[in-house]
């Protein structure tokens, strides 16, 4: 399960860079990585609006502020590449105590 996680993840990721190399040279910028934020308002912008009253009301305001935003600000595809790293070492290190 965490290879095809792994897996997932790295072709989230490599997707991703695909539609960023193809947006900044359709207007001839230099190459930049999409925020996380960013591909969540194009993915679905309604749970993107609701998620920052609902962690601030019922967890606590530090935790957008402290956490959940500056994830946001970060870019995604370097995201999905370390998330497929953390399952592939995962299934590594399950295959090697099994």
């Amino acid at each position: 399960m965490a290879k095809l996680l792994a897996f997932l993840f790295f072709i989230g990721g490599a997707v991703r860079v695909w539609f960023d190399w193809r947006a900044t040279i359709s207007v001839a910028d230099p190459f930049r990585f999409a925020d996380t934020g960013t591909v969540w308002a194009q993915i679905h912008f309604g749970s993107l609006q609701m998620i920052q009253p609902a962690i601030e009301r019922y967890i606590g305001p530090w935790m957008w502020e402290q956490l959940v935003f500056p994830v946001l600000l970060t870019p995604f595809a370097p995201i999905m590449f370390g998330l497929a790293l953390v399952f592939w070492l995962l299934a590594k290190w399950k295959a090697r105590r099994a």
